[in-house]
């Protein structure tokens, strides 16, 4: 009951806001009482916090396996965006991240900092591996390139210059075209001959 209270908040604060969604609106979407809610989280703050360690819990697991099984570290990017799309749905809110980053601020700088710690383990790695399996060229900045990606891997839920894009584009649509546009500046002939086999299944 626990995990599925969690993937129900996870589901209905990603499309309608951390603010935005009550107790009282869970539990009539679950059809349970909001008594049973309470016998698991003794409050919305920390269902909130709970649900945010259960995401990202959730997801380092699943890009760890994904790290292990893609076919390429080109499939990886892909096969990570997939992952995180699942977990929050592919088509997230901007409005509802910035309801999360204002009224939830410790919570925002505790992800932030997770982020940062998986930073070596996941982007740096994904680079090195492409440039030793002849991906990526063997003249790129890592450690340079590593932090743009970083840093612009979620500028989409952030910065507001985003937001007439988002008016016609979907969260999903725009990270495919951020990781085009990022491959394409570092990939070898080899990289782009997979690189354009994967955008053309998308299409």
């Amino acid at each position: 009951m626990k995990e599925a209270i969690l993937n129900k908040s996870l589901r209905m604060f990603v499309n309608h806001g951390f603010k935005s969604i009550t107790m009282d609106d869970i539990a009539k979407e679950m059809g349970i009482s909001k008594k049973t809610i309470y016998q698991h989280f003794e409050s919305k703050n920390k269902l909130v916090a709970e649900t945010v360690d259960y995401v990202f819990d959730s997801a380092t697991k699943r890009i760890k396996e994904i790290s292990k099984t893609s076919i390429t570290p080109i499939h990886e990017h892909f096969d990570m965006k997939n992952c995180v799309g699942d977990l929050f749905g592919h088509n997230i809110q901007p409005s509802s991240i910035y309801q999360f980053n204002k009224y939830f601020p410790d919570l925002a700088k505790k992800v932030e900092k997770r982020r940062r710690l998986n930073f070596e383990s996941t982007i740096i790695k994904n680079l090195k591996d492409g440039v030793e399996q002849g991906y990526y060229r063997s003249d790129i900045d890592i450690e340079f390139i590593g932090r743009v990606f970083f840093l612009s891997s979620s500028s989409f839920l952030k910065e507001d210059i985003f937001e007439e894009l988002l008016k016609t584009k979907t969260i999903d649509e725009l990270n495919v075209n951020f990781l085009e546009y990022h491959l394409r500046g570092i990939v070898t002939p080899k990289g782009l001959t997979v690189l354009e086999e994967i955008l053309k299944n998308l299409n």
